[in-house]
Protein backbone atom coordinates (compact mmCIF):
# COMPACT_ATOMS: atom_id res chain seq x y z
CA UNK A 1 0.00 0.00 0.00
CA UNK A 2 1.39 2.89 -1.16
CA UNK A 3 0.73 5.30 1.64
CA UNK A 4 1.52 2.43 4.62
CA UNK A 5 4.52 4.59 5.16
CA UNK A 6 2.94 7.43 6.48
CA UNK A 7 0.26 5.45 8.77
CA UNK A 8 1.31 4.09 12.08
CA UNK A 9 1.34 0.78 11.95
CA UNK A 10 -1.41 0.60 14.11
CA UNK A 11 -3.52 2.42 12.44
CA UNK A 12 -3.33 0.27 8.62
CA UNK A 13 -5.36 -2.44 10.59
CA UNK A 14 -8.45 0.21 10.21
CA UNK A 15 -8.24 0.78 6.71
CA UNK A 16 -9.22 -2.69 6.02
CA UNK A 17 -11.95 -2.23 8.56
CA UNK A 18 -13.52 0.87 6.15
CA UNK A 19 -14.63 -2.19 3.68
CA UNK A 20 -16.40 -4.10 6.96
CA UNK A 21 -18.29 -0.87 7.48
CA UNK A 22 -19.33 -0.90 4.50
CA UNK A 23 -20.54 -4.00 4.46
CA UNK A 24 -22.61 -3.50 7.58
CA UNK A 25 -20.36 -5.85 9.37
CA UNK A 26 -18.49 -5.23 12.46
CA UNK A 27 -14.93 -5.65 13.32
CA UNK A 28 -13.85 -4.16 17.11
CA UNK A 29 -10.84 -2.46 15.45
CA UNK A 30 -13.87 -0.40 14.62
CA UNK A 31 -13.52 1.14 18.37
CA UNK A 32 -10.09 2.93 17.30
CA UNK A 33 -12.25 4.84 14.95
CA UNK A 34 -14.92 7.16 15.87
CA UNK A 35 -15.44 7.82 12.18
CA UNK A 36 -16.14 4.12 11.76
CA UNK A 37 -18.15 3.37 14.70
CA UNK A 38 -20.63 6.02 13.44
CA UNK A 39 -20.53 4.91 9.80
CA UNK A 40 -21.22 1.32 10.39
CA UNK A 41 -23.81 1.85 13.19
CA UNK A 42 -25.40 4.32 10.13
CA UNK A 43 -25.10 1.26 7.45
CA UNK A 44 -26.43 -1.41 9.83
CA UNK A 45 -29.54 0.89 10.14
CA UNK A 46 -30.13 1.68 6.74
CA UNK A 47 -29.63 -2.08 5.93
CA UNK A 48 -32.11 -3.04 8.54
CA UNK A 49 -34.56 -0.06 7.45
CA UNK A 50 -34.17 -1.54 4.19
CA UNK A 51 -35.30 -5.19 5.07
CA UNK A 52 -37.93 -3.45 7.32
CA UNK A 53 -39.88 -1.12 4.12
CA UNK A 54 -39.26 -4.67 2.08
CA UNK A 55 -40.53 -6.95 3.85
CA UNK A 56 -43.49 -4.49 5.10
CA UNK A 57 -44.29 -4.22 0.98
CA UNK A 58 -44.80 -8.02 0.30
CA UNK A 59 -46.39 -8.49 3.85
CA UNK A 60 -43.37 -10.88 5.63
CA UNK A 61 -42.15 -10.64 8.87
CA UNK A 62 -38.51 -8.73 8.86
CA UNK A 63 -37.04 -10.21 12.09
CA UNK A 64 -35.35 -12.81 10.33
CA UNK A 65 -33.16 -10.91 8.20
CA UNK A 66 -32.24 -7.47 10.58
CA UNK A 67 -29.31 -7.50 12.57
CA UNK A 68 -29.19 -6.62 16.07
CA UNK A 69 -28.42 -2.47 16.28
CA UNK A 70 -30.61 0.49 16.26
CA UNK A 71 -32.00 2.14 13.22
CA UNK A 72 -31.39 6.09 13.22
CA UNK A 73 -33.57 8.75 11.37
CA UNK A 74 -30.91 9.33 8.91
CA UNK A 75 -30.27 5.83 8.27
CA UNK A 76 -34.82 5.39 7.61
CA UNK A 77 -34.64 8.72 5.80
CA UNK A 78 -31.56 7.04 3.65
CA UNK A 79 -33.94 3.80 2.71
CA UNK A 80 -37.07 5.47 2.32
CA UNK A 81 -34.93 7.59 -0.13
CA UNK A 82 -33.48 3.93 -2.06
CA UNK A 83 -37.08 1.87 -1.86
CA UNK A 84 -38.75 5.18 -3.12
CA UNK A 85 -36.01 4.43 -6.52
CA UNK A 86 -37.66 4.27 -9.92
CA UNK A 87 -35.69 1.72 -11.28
CA UNK A 88 -32.87 -0.43 -9.44
CA UNK A 89 -30.47 0.89 -10.66
CA UNK A 90 -31.63 4.53 -9.49
CA UNK A 91 -31.82 2.61 -6.00
CA UNK A 92 -28.40 1.48 -6.55
CA UNK A 93 -27.55 5.41 -7.50
CA UNK A 94 -29.55 6.64 -4.38
CA UNK A 95 -27.99 4.02 -2.09
CA UNK A 96 -24.80 4.87 -2.70
CA UNK A 97 -25.18 8.86 -2.47
CA UNK A 98 -27.09 8.22 0.43
CA UNK A 99 -23.46 6.59 1.96
CA UNK A 100 -21.77 9.64 0.68
CA UNK A 101 -23.85 12.18 2.11
CA UNK A 102 -23.23 10.05 5.46
CA UNK A 103 -19.17 10.45 4.97
CA UNK A 104 -19.62 13.55 4.62
CA UNK A 105 -21.66 14.37 7.65
CA UNK A 106 -19.36 12.10 9.73
CA UNK A 107 -16.03 13.81 8.66
CA UNK A 108 -17.17 17.50 8.33
CA UNK A 109 -14.63 18.86 10.79
CA UNK A 110 -11.86 15.66 10.30
CA UNK A 111 -9.22 17.37 8.28
CA UNK A 112 -5.73 16.10 9.27
CA UNK A 113 -6.87 12.77 11.26
CA UNK A 114 -6.86 9.17 10.49
CA UNK A 115 -10.74 9.68 10.11
CA UNK A 116 -10.46 11.91 7.00
CA UNK A 117 -8.30 9.12 5.13
CA UNK A 118 -10.70 6.38 6.43
CA UNK A 119 -13.60 8.46 5.11
CA UNK A 120 -11.87 9.09 1.92
CA UNK A 121 -11.24 5.19 1.28
CA UNK A 122 -14.92 5.02 2.09
CA UNK A 123 -15.05 7.68 -0.80
CA UNK A 124 -13.78 5.42 -3.15
CA UNK A 125 -15.26 2.43 -2.46
CA UNK A 126 -18.87 4.29 -3.20
CA UNK A 127 -16.93 5.83 -6.72
CA UNK A 128 -15.67 2.43 -7.63
CA UNK A 129 -19.00 0.66 -7.23
CA UNK A 130 -20.75 3.35 -8.75
CA UNK A 131 -18.18 3.05 -11.94
CA UNK A 132 -19.36 -0.44 -12.01
CA UNK A 133 -22.51 -0.09 -13.20
CA UNK A 134 -23.43 -1.33 -16.39
CA UNK A 135 -27.20 -1.16 -17.57
CA UNK A 136 -26.84 -4.26 -20.02
CA UNK A 137 -25.20 -6.12 -17.63
CA UNK A 138 -27.44 -5.41 -14.82
CA UNK A 139 -30.61 -5.89 -17.23
CA UNK A 140 -28.99 -9.50 -18.05
CA UNK A 141 -28.73 -10.15 -14.06
CA UNK A 142 -32.13 -9.27 -13.94
CA UNK A 143 -33.24 -11.43 -16.70
CA UNK A 144 -31.45 -14.58 -15.41
CA UNK A 145 -32.49 -14.38 -12.06
CA UNK A 146 -36.39 -13.78 -13.43
CA UNK A 147 -35.57 -16.91 -15.40
CA UNK A 148 -34.65 -19.20 -12.54
CA UNK A 149 -37.74 -17.73 -10.15
CA UNK A 150 -39.99 -18.98 -13.47
CA UNK A 151 -38.29 -22.41 -13.83
CA UNK A 152 -38.40 -22.60 -10.27
CA UNK A 153 -42.39 -22.13 -10.18
CA UNK A 154 -43.16 -24.19 -13.05
CA UNK A 155 -40.64 -27.11 -11.45
CA UNK A 156 -42.56 -26.89 -8.31
CA UNK A 157 -46.11 -26.83 -9.74
CA UNK A 158 -45.07 -29.61 -12.02
CA UNK A 159 -43.51 -31.29 -8.71
CA UNK A 160 -47.20 -30.94 -7.19
CA UNK A 161 -49.22 -32.07 -10.24
CA UNK A 162 -47.09 -35.86 -10.55
CA UNK A 163 -47.48 -36.04 -6.67
CA UNK A 164 -51.15 -35.13 -6.92
CA UNK A 165 -50.91 -32.40 -4.23
CA UNK A 166 -52.37 -30.08 -6.60
CA UNK A 167 -55.63 -31.14 -8.44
Amino acid sequence: MLCSRFIEKSDLGLLACAEEARKGEYSRKMKKSAFLKAYFEFERGMRNALVGLRAKAVKMDAAQWTKPGNISPEALRAAQAVQAAADPLQAELTLEHERWKTVERLTAFSFFEMDSVLAYKMKLLIATRCVSFDKDRGMEGLKKVYQEIVDAAAEAASSALETGVAT
